[in-house]
């Protein structure tokens, strides 16, 4: 069994194009579909065809429920004018789709057990459970868990830990790097030899920085989102 774990896509059609290339069984997906990219309902097309494991984000829910997605104060503006820009792309079955996402699953393949949320099992939409995080406040955000597998994202920032019998896995952000690669980040879990791998691949950015700098929107939100996709990430003063 070959798994492929996925997280924040935001929005970024050309890039889950990409992975579904990936040679895999099975998809899991750690939340936040929407916001920032500019397909929005081309990836929740795709995402209810293909029917991965599913959790929902925090900006999933933001759109599912007209909430604050309470992201990161660096970008938190970016997200209410993206949500607001693209809102008419979104039709009813799109925003079902997200509001029936489960916050957490729990499940078994293979005799192994998953535990899969966006943030933490102390907050599952907004907790940021970052790499240098300590073993101690790691095994604690996931409740002491008893799974093989806990999947996370939300910090589009992937590592792998292990500790004790639990494997920990952020697969990074497959949509909108920020650690200053923009290569597409995710994870492949083969359960033959149980081994997990951080993959970067590269896509066609180029294509979803057209999209964006052919939109009508606000030049200063145009140019971040284009450094994000670019740089894999956002420095003010980036060129692009």
């Amino acid at each position: 069994m070959r798994i492929l774990i996925i997280s924040d896509i935001h929005s970024n059609y050309e890039a889950l194009e990409e992975v579904l290339g990936e040679k895999h069984d099975m998809i899991i997906f750690s939340g936040d579909a929407v916001d920032y990219g500019p397909d929005p309902d081309k990836v929740l097309e795709r995402l209810m065809e293909i029917n991965p494991k599913s959790v929902m984000g925090n900006h999933d829910a933001a759109n599912a429920f007209n909430i604050d997605c309470r992201c990161s104060e660096e970008f938190h503006d970016l997200s209410i004018y993206t949500r607001n820009y693209y809102k008419n792309k979104l039709n009813k079955n799109h925003i079902d789709y997200l509001a029936n996402l489960p916050y957490f699953i729990n499940f078994e393949i293979e005799n192994y057990r998953f535990t899969a949320v966006h943030g933490s099992l102390e907050d599952y939409l907004y907790d940021y459970v970052r790499p240098d995080i300590s073993e101690e406040a790691l095994i604690k955000k996931f409740k002491f868990t008893e799974s093989d597998f806990v999947i996370f994202g939300h910090t589009h920032l992937p590592f792998v830990r292990k500790i004790g019998k639990t494997t920990y896995i952020n697969p990074g952000s497959l949509g909108q790097p920020r650690d200053f690669d923009n290569r597409m980040s995710y994870a492949i879990l083969d359960l033959n030899d149980v081994k997990v791998e951080i993959r970067r691949k590269r896509y066609d950015f180029e294509k979803t920085m057209n999209k964006i700098r052919d939109m009508d929107m606000d030049r200063k939100y145009k140019d971040i989102l284009m450094s994000l996709i670019k740089n894999g990430g956002y420095r003010e003063g980036n060129n692009l």
